[in-house]
């Protein structure tokens, strides 16, 4: 029985070598979601495919659908890869990893592939490390993981002060629920037994929430200047990417990069 053949649009997340001469790669597509094929021949120097084959490529791509695995028919050119510089090319691979991490193969989000297509052209345009950010965080909400941070995630009640922020329970917890689960441990574990166990929560700064709610709700494509203070910028990161580690349990290679190319990337914890 032949199998069946589908055609989508699609931006390549990774690529590697596999066996002899040709390419592992996810992509994500327009209407089939996360894609994760092989391009059979595809390291062969006359191969269309392996020359198109890259990352952040926009394609159009027909596959024979595989169980777990497709395979590559053929491709086509929709735009140009961005010509990244080292660090956009560092940012623009967190984005590709945290996607292929939050994301499950043949689950159809359209929107996630806009917001993709989307932030590969603005970070050549702006700073690359806050269209990223912005782009997680709006990737988290998309794929319906995004933590709380307007109300308590205990009360539901919304906080002028600064508060804290639980990655297990998802958000903000404000001053007030913090303080009473710390007492109510204390209480019945009785305070020198209590003192260590009580995990300490990262702190949920004011300033750091409006941080987040500015690149939360942010327009790629009408982007406006605006100023962000790097501590605020360096505590959401670090939030963020825990958070994310949290989820996935699967620590960002990319990470690891931008260090090494000293942009001044979050890091977890």
């Amino acid at each position: 029985m032949a199998a069946t053949a589908f055609t989508d649009e699609i931006l390549v997340l990774q690529v590697k070598n596999w066996q002899t001469a040709d390419k592992y790669a996810v992509c994500f597509s327009r209407a089939h979601g996360k894609i994760v094929f092989l391009a059979y021949g595809a390291r062969f120097a006359k191969s269309m495919a392996g020359r198109l084959v890259q990352p952040f490529a926009h394609l159009n791509a027909t596959f024979y659908a595989g169980a777990k695995v497709d395979k590559l028919k053929a491709c086509e050119l929709l735009s140009q890869p961005p010509q990244l510089t080292l660090p956009q090319l560092g940012y623009a691979a967190l984005l590709a990893e945290v996607t292929e991490q939050l994301t499950e193969q043949g689950e159809e989000q359209e929107a996630v592939f806009d917001l993709l297509l989307q932030s590969l052209m603005v970070l050549r345009q702006r700073n690359p490390r806050l269209v990223v950010l912005s782009s997680i965080l709006k990737l988290l909400d998309l794929c319906g993981i995004g933590p709380v941070y307007e109300v308590c995630v205990h009360c539901s009640r919304p906080t002028e002060e600064d508060a804290f922020f639980s990655e297990e329970q998802g958000g903000l917890i404000c001053r007030d629920c913090y303080d009473a689960s710390r007492a109510a441990l204390t209480s019945r574990l009785g305070e020198r037994t209590a003192e260590g166990t009580v995990p300490g929560l990262p702190e949920l700064r004011v300033p750091v929430r409006g941080l987040w709610q500015k690149l939360q709700s942010l327009d790629l494509e009408h982007l406006t200047p605006f100023t962000v203070r790097g501590r605020d910028l360096i505590e959401l990161e670090r939030l963020v990417l825990s958070y994310l580690l949290y989820q996935t349990d699967r620590p960002l290679q990319s990470l690891e990069f931008l260090r090494q190319i000293g942009t001044g990337g979050g890091t977890p914890g």
